[in-house]
């Protein structure tokens, strides 16, 4: 597919989200509303990404639209329904959550607001995004915890230069660090036994990681030689490599971002550019390999579906660009393109249609590839 097809069914799901009322969606999705993950914050990103990607004014008057109808909606309740292929109900930290909390909306709320050139608004967000925990909490992970925020931070910092960012991202990298209790030789967040990116010890490790890219934060001794444990770690499959979901049972795999080698592939290759070192890059290219024979995915979305292994192929591709990986990239998101989406949350950012349109944006000019709200 070409470049201009890319972009024409990537204006077409644009269209396709613009002309959704705010009341309709509202109607067809299942709460939470507000989320960056599964509600319409992050429809309003995706907004603000096509402006920037696409040099059109007319998506930032829809994410600005979007993100207005967003902060006047009530707060949500901490229960979310997980998509219909995980099951089940589950309790999340939503107060304090960058995906699925306050965090993310203001997250959003600043990007629009500073693309807008409108100071206002923009220390607003930047007031509510920076508001000190509800509960110092237990919680690393980069879905619900202090990994998440790290993130967004770095996101933030990197789009706007503002020192205010460089502040923060030290002081929630050193919480990290904190929660990692690596005294007495444990393994650093030895309490979390997930392996992957959204839930795991991995994405601990990647927030750590781009925040020291982006701000030159010195990490602890102690992150690269724990983190090359982590990478020799990994099971051997019939081709290549991959990590169990929970170190206790080893039997279980999901081959998604959220929870699986697509997910890794992000962090071995941002290890790579930090360190330069080889078994880095020979581990992302063992986890590609693996993801490289993956068979056909049913569902299309960012977090459990095709569209999140294509995003881990870009990465790898930015760092191996004689790779096969650029051309896996498009095997799955025209995977995507024809996947199923969770249909509570069929427009959503992680598990519907607008995190199609990003990817298909994203294609076109690879090099700035930037799976949203994990990269810029």
């Amino acid at each position: 597919m070409s470049a201009s097809d890319w972009i024409n069914r990537a204006e077409q799901g644009l269209t396709e989200l613009a002309e959704c009322p705010f009341e309709n969606f509202r109607l067809i999705q299942m709460a939470p509303f507000r989320s960056l993950n599964s509600g319409a914050t992050g429809i309003a990103y995706t907004f603000w990404k096509a402006a920037g990607l696409l040099e059109e004014p007319k998506w930032l008057h829809y994410a600005r639209y979007w993100i207005d109808q967003v902060l006047a909606l009530p707060e949500d309740d901490r229960l979310i329904e997980f998509p219909e292929h995980e099951g089940g109900v589950a309790e999340i930290n939503v107060g304090d959550s960058f995906y699925h909390g306050n965090r993310g909306m203001f997250f959003v709320q600043a990007l629009i607001s500073f693309s807008e050139h409108n100071p206002l608004r923009y220390n607003s967000a930047v007031n509510g995004f920076s508001a000190p925990q509800r509960n110092r909490s237990e919680v690393q992970e980069l879905l619900q915890g202090i990994a998440g925020q790290l993130v967004g931070c770095t996101i933030l910092y990197e789009e706007t230069g503002i020192d205010y960012f460089r502040q923060l991202g030290d002081q929630l990298a050193g919480m990290l660090i904190e929660t990692a209790d690596n005294t007495d030789g444990r393994i650093p967040w030895w309490n979390n036994h997930r392996l992957g990116l959204a839930h795991g010890r991995a994405g601990n490790y990647y927030a750590l990681l781009l925040w020291s890219k982006a701000s030159g934060f010195t990490l602890p001794g102690w992150v690269y030689p724990r983190l090359t444990e982590y990478a020799l770690s990994g099971r051997k499959q019939t081709v290549g490599l991959s990590w169990p979901i929970d170190e206790r049972n080893e039997k279980k795999y999901m081959n998604s971002w959220c929870n699986g080698a697509p997910g890794l592939l992000h962090l071995w290759t941002l290890a790579y550019e930090l360190t330069g070192q080889s078994l880095f890059l020979e581990t992302a290219r063992k986890t590609g390999e693996y993801c490289m024979n993956l068979s056909d995915f049913s569902f299309g979305h960012l977090c459990c579906g095709a569209a999140g292994v294509s995003y881990g192929f870009l990465s790898l591709n930015r760092v191996d660009s004689e790779g096969p990986w650029f051309q896996q990239a498009f095997r799955f998101a025209e995977m995507a393109t024809t996947g199923r989406l969770i249909s509570q949350y069929r427009l959503s950012l992680y598990t519907g249609l607008a995190g199609i349109i990003c990817l298909m944006l994203d294609l076109v000019n690879p090099e700035r590839a930037a799976q949203p709200a994990v990269q810029r």
